[in-house]
């Protein structure tokens, strides 16, 4: 009996081919099939009658719809094995409709791409899970409304734009967090403020720093500009420098216990861009050849498989001891599937033979993998015990402190711990004098929150519950791409002129829709889609009720707004004129003179000379439709 299976990537059909043996037929679709239709009312490809996302084929895929149609020729059985989340469901919902399978298919979902886990998902074929087929074609036509509608609207109300302008459910709040804390940080006032040091005079120059239990900010070690001039000018005055040891507290606690890796978690820890991350989580996940690496990647769980557990468990007992395999693991299923965590696969993988055994592994996909694999072996581990011992000296009506710390308890650090310079603990005893070298005044001032990069944007998309895994690196590339941030070279994310021009555009206009909660609502609504406690229909109908009369209400008042030309600050070599960026009929940069049509001369925006050397301003025309 021969059996067609029908995979996602290409990467993963040498590898299931092999576990499944000669009775299969392993295929990729490589992707979507299918697109949505750029027809119909405002061109959004909506069946508005039944609710319903109107499929085309994807021209493109005319090499793979025909493969995918010859091997079904020779097939008795169909095993839809896209990935296990919403996407992959909708992908096997469209291949059910291309290929005219009716009854003789079956759906196979697995989280790892191991020999165990490709059989056992064959020995428990499924049907297709509607609910979540239904969760996505509401986001597919949820986003298509806002997106189409919303996007057009600002590019007829923006003129000489340097690119075409967007909106979206989610890209467009992602822009929101990075410019209200852009804002955030312009609006910040400094506060001035010292620390108090002194430096103890012993065998490894100790410092201990000055307190105030007194402070009523919560900002102890602080002293205040209203404070500073008495402080300084007792120590200044100071003569025999000496400071007594009043009180000694002794501390034994346990580190927090760590949570398994969600994909949100990893954005925050790789050293890399959104982009490059999702990319070799992906490559690992796709693994070389004889199985995956890690887990799915694309989850918002931290939960591990209790089989998974179990054989962590001995290989911790065998390689560090009993005493360290933790009883509790902590984790939680996330909202839109019951996947696991990011995790390895298998734990005798270890990084650093990663290389021998793959030679053509990259960098980037070591250090993902030693980072997941690492921490996936601390959260099954117990915490570490630290015993703090801290010092309280006085001088006069002044206090100073210092602490040192002792591991009595490796616990997951076993596995790696903090590169940290542990200082002697000097073993002074109450009422012990000690003499100090020098007191040091420190000049601080307090600094806003610090702009985002890629893994704390998505990190605070997630904590306010906007955004999916799968989506996370497009909606911080989109928002690049649109020139609505930029890079710097801290990697810090910051807002352009026009980033701001377009957000201002929309949260004026639209602020029931381009705002936190609302989209954090709209991703609630489709989780219960997905749980079947709401029904598609319904939450479809009520959302575009309220958006169609807002829409109509905005669209005749919104105000028309040009931006000015974006010169560079060199002249035409030609003519001695002004450069500046211009857009060609497709949106396409180019850089030449501001005298056309006297002069004609133009370059590529990609000479190296010209790029980021421009400046925006815009100016309101003061115009409606």
């Amino acid at each position: 009996m021969n059996k067609l299976v029908i995979v996602e990537s290409p990467n993963k059909v040498k590898t299931i081919q092999k576990y499944l043996g000669n009775d299969y037929n392993v295929i990729s679709c490589v992707g979507h099939i299918y697109k949505m239709k750029t027809s119909g009312p405002f061109g959004l490809g909506i069946d508005f009658e039944n609710w319903e996302p109107l499929y085309e084929f994807d021209s493109a895929k005319k090499k793979v719809g025909k493969e995918l149609k010859d091997s079904l020729k020779k097939a008795q059985m169909v095993y839809i094995a896209t990935d296990p989340d919403r996407e992959g469901e909708s992908i096997g919902e469209n291949l059910v409709s291309y290929l005219k399978l009716n009854d003789n298919y079956k759906r196979v979902t697995y989280n790892e791409i191991t020999k165990d886990a490709i059989l056992k998902a064959f020995d428990n074929p499924h049907d297709l899970n509607w609910a979540l087929i239904n969760a996505q074609k509401s986001r597919r036509m949820l986003d298509r409304i806002i997106g189409f509608r919303l996007s057009k609207l600002l590019q007829s109300k923006l003129q000489n734009a340097p690119s075409n302008a967007s909106a979206g459910r989610v890209q467009s709040i992602a822009l929101k967090l990075v410019i209200d804390r852009e804002r955030e940080i312009l609006a910040f006032v400094p506060t001035k403020y010292w620390k108090l040091n002194a430096f103890l005079l012993n065998e490894n120059s100790l410092k201990a720093q000055y307190f105030n239990e007194e402070n009523s900010s919560g900002q102890k070690e602080w002293i205040f500009e209203s404070q500073i001039k008495k402080v300084k000018e007792f120590f200044e005055k100071l003569k025999d420098k000496k400071v007594k040891v009043t009180k000694i507290n002794v501390i034994e606690k346990k580190n927090k216990a760590l949570v398994p890796f969600k994909q949100a978690a990893i954005y925050k820890r790789s050293p890399y861009s959104a982009a490059m991350t999702q990319s070799t989580l992906q490559k690992l996940y796709e693994g070389y050849g004889d199985g995956g690496l890690i887990s799915y990647p694309r989850t918002d769980s931290t939960r591990l498989s209790q089989t998974f557990v179990n054989q962590a468990k001995k290989f911790i007992e065998s390689k560090y001891g009993s005493e360290f395999v933790s009883s509790e693991v902590k984790g939680f299923t996330g909202d839109q599937d019951a996947h696991e965590a990011i995790r390895p696969t298998d734990l005798n993988l270890l990084p650093e033979n990663l290389e021998k055994l793959y030679p053509t592994i990259s960098s980037n996909e070591v250090n993902l993998y030693k980072l997941i694999y690492e921490h996936t072996l601390k959260a099954l581990i117990k915490p570490p015990v630290i015993k703090s011992k801290q010092y309280i000296y006085q001088v006069d009506k002044y206090l100073f402190k210092n602490s040192f710390a002792t591991v009595t308890f490796q616990g997951y650090y076993c596995v790696s711990a903090p590169e940290e310079k542990q200082e002697k603990d000097p073993n002074f005893e109450i009422n012990q004098e000690v003499t100090v070298n020098n007191f040091a005044f420190e000049d601080l001032e307090t600094k806003p929150t610090p702009r985002y990069n890629d893994g704390s944007l998505i990190e605070a998309l997630d904590d306010i519950k906007v955004g999916r895994p799968s989506t996370f690196a497009s909606t911080v590339k989109i928002i690049k791409d649109r020139q609505y941030v930029e890079v710097l070279d801290s990697n810090a994310i910051k807002p352009t002129d026009f980033g701001m021009i377009v957000l201002d555009k929309l949260v004026n206009n639209f602020p029931e829709i381009i705002n936190e909660k609302y989209t954090a609502e709209v991703e609630g609504q489709l989780d219960l889609i997905s749980e079947n406690k709401l029904e598609k229909n319904q939450v479809m109908h009520d959302f575009y009720t309220k958006f169609n009369e807002l829409y109509d209400q905005v669209a005749s008042t919104m105000e028309k707004t040009r931006l000015e030309d974006n010169f560079l600050d060199e002249d035409c070599p030609d003519c001695s004129g002004k450069l500046l960026i211009r857009l060609n009929r497709k949106k396409q940069k180019f850089i030449g003179c501001k005298s056309f049509p006297n002069c004609t001369y133009t370059r590529s925006y990609e000479d190296p000379n010209a790029k980021k050397r421009y400046y925006r301003n815009y100016k309101n025309t003061n115009k409606s439709n």
